[in-house]
Order: C-alpha cells, then sequence, then structure tokens
C-alpha cells in the first residue's frame, strides 16, 4: 500500500525555477484586472475591451513560449489560469450590475474554479504535479471572452434574447468543461491512489 501522506514539495515553486517570460507575461495578466475593472466601470467599454484583448494576446503568447522554448513551469501552471480565472470572473463582476440574468453564468465560474481548485489540492496532496490546460478547458475560456466581449460592445444591439444566449452558449462550455475535468482529475487521484 502507498504512502497517502507523501510530503509536499515545494521547492518547484523557487523563484531560480521559475523566472521566464511565460511567467513575466502571466504576472503582468494579473496586474491588468484593476485596470480592465476600471475601464469597464468608468463607462469605456471599448478600452477595457482592448485591454482584454491585449490580456489574450499575452496569454496566447505566454503559452506559445512555454510550449515551444520548453519553459513550462510549475508556476506558470499555477499563474497562468489564475490570471484566466481572475479575470473572466473580474468581467463577469462587471456585467452583474448592468445585467443580472449573468448571475447563474458566474454561479457556474465560481463554482467550477472552487472545484478545480479543490481537486488540483487533492493532486498535490497525494504527489501529483498539476497538469496543462485542456481542450474542453481552452474552448471555455474562449466562448466565455468571445461572448463577453461581444456583449460589453454590443450590448444594444443584440438585445435581450441575444444576450441570453450568448450567457447559455457561455454557461453550457463552462458545465461541458467541469464535467470533463472532473473526470480527468478523478482518473489521475485513482493512479496516484
Amino acid at each position: 500500500m502507498k504512502d497517502k501522506a507523501k510530503k509536499l514539495d515545494l521547492s518547484v515553486f523557487a523563484p531560480s525555477e521559475n523566472l521566464s517570460i511565460p511567467n513575466l507575461l502571466s504576472l503582468i495578466r494579473l496586474l491588468m484586472i484593476p485596470l480592465i475593472l476600471w475601464l469597464y466601470l468608468t463607462r469605456q467599454p471599448w478600452l477595457a475591451v482592448l485591454m482584454v484583448g491585449v490580456s489574450a494576446l499575452t496569454d496566447a503568447v505566454d503559452g506559445y513560449i512555454a510550449r515551444h522554448y520548453n519553459q513550462i513551469t510549475p508556476l506558470g501552471k499555477v499563474l497562468d489560469p489564475l490570471a484566466d480565472k481572475l479575470t473572466q470572473f473580474c468581467l463577469g463582476v462587471c456585467l452583474v450590475s448592468e445585467f443580472p440574468v449573468i448571475i447563474p453564468l458566474v454561479a457556474v465560474l465560481v463554482i467550477k474554479e472552487l472545484m478545480m481548485l479543490g481537486w488540483g489540492l487533492r493532486l498535490l496532496r497525494v504527489g501529483q504535479p498539476p497538469f496543462s490546460a485542456r481542450w474542453w478547458g481552452k474552448a471555455s475560456t474562449t466562448a466565455f471572452y468571445a461572448g463577453i466581449i461581444i456583449i460589453m460592445l454590443f450590448s444594444d444591439h443584440l438585445g435581450s434574447a441575444g444576450r441570453n444566449i450568448i450567457f447559455s452558449v457561455i454557461t453550457v462550455f463552462m458545465l461541458y468543461s467541469m464535467l470533463r475535468y472532473w473526470h480527468l482529475f478523478r482518473e489521475k487521484i485513482k493512479e496516484a491512489s
């Protein structure tokens, strides 16, 4: 029987192991969140969307550099999705004040991410490192950003029905992603037990 109380090795998060351009780009994305929030709340949606676009571009660039130049680090596996999820949460909160119908979507986002966090911590407890995002997670993130940007820019033209359709599509993508990650985490935890 394997020892289930393995000691967590935090040395993989040491700065000497994690200094990289992708991690710096993830930190910049984290620092952009208050700016995006401020721009949206001060009724500058085009600038807020521009900043979201810059954030998405740096996300793509950091992922490309990390994979192409073998700069994937344990810290990067934490920072990159953290920047994504905090940006998504920030945008969701911005839109809740204007469109209360988005509350279920924000609730699914929060529940999904809390579950992912719990599953990730459980993996770490059984000695498994975090794993990279899968296609369904990336599809969920893409659907979220595309839908939210469309609503931020063209809300008046979409009308209530159009916004509701977009919110529903994003929610379906998130629920599918959550289900697939649940299955993957369950398999990984079984393998480690």
